[in-house]
């Protein structure tokens, strides 16, 4: 296993943002289908089950407790876990809600 660097914890800022910028389309792209603004492509069901495992592995990253908070990304890092784990939430409360 490798050492926790601030590189490391920078890296994975990176993805946890990647992450929210993916509930975020979904939940724009759920509403705005709602509301009759635009109607999304039909993908298949692939995409859901891709959706579902993006989901489920950032709850589990997001709820971790072995990582580190002292440097600067890694003090980022935490909060933008908090964040991912609210945006997960939200995420799935669309699509229990708005079929």
């Amino acid at each position: 296993m490798k050492e926790w660097t601030e590189t490391v914890a920078k890296r994975l800022c990176f993805a946890v943002g990647g992450m929210l910028m993916l509930c975020a389309a979904y939940i724009a792209g759920r509403v705005s289908a709602y509301r009759g603004l635009w109607k999304p492509p039909e993908v298949g069901p692939w995409a859901t089950i891709a959706i579902w495992t993006v989901l489920a592995a950032g709850l589990l990253f997001s709820m971790d407790r072995g990582i580190p908070r002292e440097g600067p990304w890694s003090s980022r890092l935490y909060w933008m876990r908090r964040v991912l784990l609210i945006a997960i939430f939200a995420t799935i409360g669309v699509m229990v809600y708005l079929k």
